[in-house]
């Protein structure tokens, strides 16, 4: 496979958060310096416009390569608001050591808010520039329609080839003994080699644990027209060229693993892609998760009522706490974690719009998170579809109620403006996967309060320094340019926010994340 970071333009986004290591982020090898960008972008014949618009109360309007008047107006707040945070911070920390006393809870809260009040202008003023001139949005809106138009052309085609008899399968068993979140991502493993291999892919749903008619009690079906098989003439994972049919085995079986496996892009988009997702391995992944998640008319008649009737409506957090079995995969987080980041969304949008409607939808297996959101957040409109929730034990996870449950949680919460959740979770990494095609790029519309975003059995992930790095304490340097293999997730890195590097199995180096970069993942596929 390709490793491939092209030096094209950087992704732009509208989103309030993001981290190095759960998206794609400075694709071009230097930060750009306004000033010197926009001195260079005039031309000589453009000297007499400038000319005159300095002449003039009313400036010239700007051509492609002259920055507008209110841009460079938001660039130099920008860039005084961004100076300012610093000496703010460096102030504070030195009153901080120099004081004797130690810091009382009030002072201590203030500067936390004034910091974050902060960075949340800074943040505006980032969203104002990519919005300049109006034609960023309705680039990246219809850009990502286009892309995605291409894809799901390519998986129908895929799904509906010119013959059934003869085309080549991929035969995959859905009911594997986990939940519908680690069904799903199983389901998108099998899709996605069958993709790779250009064979239609045929899913065995029937006896499915959450409704014994299979997966066309609530969803459409792969194909219209191809979905048979011969047993005589399937044989086991990997096949050859010449194999009719070939059964996929479960995740932790795959030898050898599909070369095109999260989180892969197609090389035939990858310049597209990464132009216009700020973590392009998850879109690839949520176009395949759009193909899959079309309902039958019943279902989807059931969604739109229920939208109508808890009247759901924007701006609104989605937040997943999962509860009962949750203990047995990860730690538990309680109600006041999840809101503390909601609370800063909200408090974010107050700089557009200090009226703003504070609106969560709440989807969990436990009634009381329920009942404790709506006591200690009364300033909040908490919406949920359940009419009577209770709590779900075995004999309740697997029937075909609890599962349209699940469905229509997971349709609200990726439908939601931004999400708190924790992506141990498969339902959590579902939603944020869905979230991609949902919005033109929501990589960083997300409050993850444990793990990094991954990717069951996932190719190996690496990243590149930004710039060089020294740890003072021991003595070492690590250059610019240096590559290294990650690991699949990290736990807790928005409380570390440094990753730890081995250097030649001795010494532990801890790196910074702003100073490293995420390298995008590229492979050749023929595509169908």
């Amino acid at each position: 496979f390709t490793v491939s970071t092209p030096h094209t333009q950087q992704s732009q986004r509208s989103n309030r958060y993001s981290s190095p290591l759960t998206s794609v982020i400075d694709l071009s090898p230097k930060l750009l310096d306004f000033q010197e960008l926009f001195s260079e972008g005039i031309t000589k014949d453009q000297a007499g416009t400038t000319e005159r618009s300095l002449k003039s109360d009313s400036p010239a309007p700007a051509s492609d390569c002259e920055p507008t008047l209110d841009f460079e107006v938001t660039r130099r707040l920008l860039e005084t608001n961004l100076r300012d945070t610093y000496f703010f911070f460096s102030n504070q920390l030195k009153q901080l050591y120099s004081n004797k006393t130690k810091m009382n809870q009030e002072d201590f809260n203030n500067l936390q808010k004034e910091g974050a009040e902060r960075v949340r202008v800074l943040q505006h003023d980032l969203w104002r520039l990519s919005q300049m001139g109006g034609k960023e949005g309705s680039w990246r809106k219809r850009e990502a329609e286009d892309l995605s138009e291409e894809v799901q052309k390519r998986l129908h085609r895929l799904q509906h080839p010119h013959n059934c008899a003869t085309a080549k399968k991929l035969i995959c068993n859905l009911d594997v003994g986990c939940g519908f979140g680690c069904q799903f991502h199983r389901l998108i493993h099998c899709f996605m080699a069958a993709y790779g291999k250009n064979r239609t892919l045929i899913v065995n749903s029937a006896g499915w644990r959450y409704s014994p008619n299979g997966w066309e009690t609530v969803f459409q079906p792969f194909s219209e027209t191809c979905t048979n098989f011969s047993m005589k003439n399937v044989t086991n994972w990997p096949g050859t060229s010449d194999s009719q049919a070939v059964r996929f085995p479960p995740f932790y079986t795959m030898i050898p693993r599909p070369e095109n496996l999260p989180l892969a892009i197609p090389k035939d988009i990858s310049k597209r892609l990464i132009r216009l997702h700020g973590h392009p391995g998850v879109w690839w992944v949520g176009q395949f998760i759009k193909y899959l998640f079309r309902f039958q008319p019943y279902m989807q008649e059931m969604i739109d009522k229920t939208e109508k009737s808890i009247q759901f409506q924007h701006p609104i957090v989605g937040v997943h706490v999962r509860r009962t079995d949750k203990y047995i995969e990860a730690s538990l987080h309680n109600v006041e974690e999840y809101m503390e980041q909601v609370e800063e969304y909200f408090a974010g949008l107050q700089i557009f719009n200090p009226n703003v409607t504070r609106r969560i939808y709440l989807s969990s297996d436990e009634p009381k998170v329920y009942e404790e959101v709506k006591k200690k957040y009364p300033h909040y409109k908490v919406l949920y579809q359940k009419k009577q929730v209770e709590v779900v034990h075995e004999n309740t996870r697997y029937t075909l109620a609890s599962l349209k449950d699940l469905i229509m949680d997971i349709y609200f919460l990726a439908r939601s403006d931004y999400i708190v959740l924790t992506f141990s979770s498969n339902t959590g990494r579902l939603v944020y996967e869905m979230m991609q095609f949902l919005h033109p790029d929501a990589s960083a519309n997300f409050y993850s309060l444990d793990d990094t975003y991954f990717s069951h059995s996932q190719r190996p992930n690496f990243c590149r320094m930004r710039f060089s790095h020294q740890d003072r304490r021991a003595n070492i340097t690590i250059e610019e340019g240096k590559m290294w293999m990650l690991p699949s997730w990290f736990h807790n890195f928005r409380n570390d926010q440094y990753l730890p590097y081995k250097r030649s199995g001795k010494t532990t180096v801890m790196i910074p994340l702003y100073k490293l970069e995420n390298l995008v993942d590229i492979v050749n596929l023929d595509s169908p």
